[in-house]
């Protein structure tokens, strides 16, 4: 098996691969980049960013594009495996069905940036990155989530409907009290009171 059937194996078609996770028998890293240099220029694999790359399928309008929100999901959300990262601001309002607006910038809190505040281009995919308030992982990420959607809009945001929709994420990712109480102490204090006013927090067991 070489370098491209195994990478074909594990990613399949039109899925980010970044470069330096890829790991194949005992070949080094210098094999491995001059391979993909010679599959890049074959047109099996492309080269989408810099330290990222695809395998594209081959349509009778050409090869296949990747989409930039898999790049961004892979790189500050979730590989998968380990949850890094948490949408915020029109994003997850949208994501909630909270709001019907189409955010230009995807908003993003994750473990993988070091600056406050970072705005890059994904391609053509505008993302704000934040550094996470405290280290995110598949067990705190729905109540962090949670905590920010408070942080960033008003209590009077939330009516019967909004409250409606909170409550069932509420539900439906198992968030407690508990869990509340152990990560609010990494928000500002608006985030707690707009929990308060907006009567949601009765709807946390």
């Amino acid at each position: 098996m070489g370098l491209y059937e195994f990478l074909l194996k594990k990613y399949g078609y039109n899925e980010p691969i970044f470069t330096s996770d890829i790991q194949f028998e005992d070949y080094s890293r210098p094999w491995i980049f001059k391979e993909l240099s010679r599959l890049c220029k074959n047109g099996q694999i492309v080269r989408y960013d810099k330290g990222v790359c695809y395998i594209p399928k081959t349509t009778f309008l050409g090869k296949t594009l990747l989409d930039p929100r898999k790049v961004i999901l892979k790189k500050y959300i979730s590989d998968g495996n380990d949850t890094i990262g948490y949408y915020s601001g029109n994003t997850l309002l949208n994501l909630m069905n909270l709001s019907t607006q189409m955010p230009n910038s995807i908003e993003i809190y994750t473990n993988n940036e070091k600056t406050k505040l970072r705005e890059i281009s994904v391609n053509s995919q505008k993302v704000i990155l934040r550094r996470s308030r405290t280290k995110i992982t598949k067990e705190n990420s729905d109540v962090m989530q949670l905590l920010e959607l408070m942080n960033f809009t008003s209590a009077e945001f939330f009516d019967d409907e909004r409250k409606k929709t909170v409550c069932r994420f509420i539900k439906e990712k198992g968030i407690t009290r508990n869990m509340i109480t152990e990560y609010s102490r990494f928000f500002p204090d608006k985030a707690m009171r707009n929990l308060i006013v907006s009567e949601v927090i009765y709807s946390v067991a």
